[in-house]
């Protein structure tokens, strides 16, 4: 399959959280997150586009995010979907979070945490898949509070590396790795 060119792909994404600073041990799942960026030189309308883990693209279950009509992502800046409203930053321009009937964004946990892994994949409003990456095979482990991220940061050909190999941070949602705004 022939993806499109790569102007507009998921830069960043954290499978699992970590647990409450208050002393819980479940992790706050609204904290879960996907950003996409625009590396383009021109806005682009992501209206319709959808962003699904392994079982709904699947089409086992709905897509865990759609954007809404009249969102365009500016050229240069990323846009960041929460798995749940907890977790959006007050006043945060390209921010929200997942549409999909209060399920949130669901990741599975990795192979290493006794889960089964899971994938992240954006597809455009036509059906088309955008870009992808999946922590389901060995070797690929989810540590909680741990983003995968592009690298380099915000390049569309970059591999995948944890955010804290980039630099010292964990994970840098609506921000460049370096924690630098986009």
């Amino acid at each position: 399959m022939t993806r499109p060119t790569q102007t507009v792909f998921i830069n960043e994404y954290l499978p699992q959280p970590f647990p409450p600073v208050s002393g819980g041990t479940t992790p706050d799942y609204d904290q879960q997150f996907v950003e996409i960026y625009n590396e383009g030189t021109t806005a682009v309308d992501l209206s319709g586009w959808k962003i699904h883990d392994a079982k709904s693209y699947s089409g086992a279950e709905a897509a865990r995010h759609t954007f809404a009509p009249g969102t365009v992502l500016p050229a240069g800046k990323a846009y960041v979907v929460y798995s749940g409203a907890s977790a959006v930053p007050p006043g945060a321009q390209y921010a929200t979070y997942a549409n999909n009937n209060g399920y949130g964004l669901r990741f599975d946990r990795g192979l290493n945490q006794s889960g089964a892994g899971d994938a992240v994949y954006l597809v455009r409003a036509d059906g088309t898949l955008q870009d992808s990456h999946s922590y389901m095979t060995p070797g690929v482990e989810v540590y909680q509070g741990y983003s995968f991220n592009r690298s380099p940061d915000a390049s569309g050909t970059g591999s995948w590396a944890y955010c804290a190999n980039l630099f010292s941070y964990y994970s840098t949602p609506g921000y460049r790795a370096d924690f630098s705004s986009f």
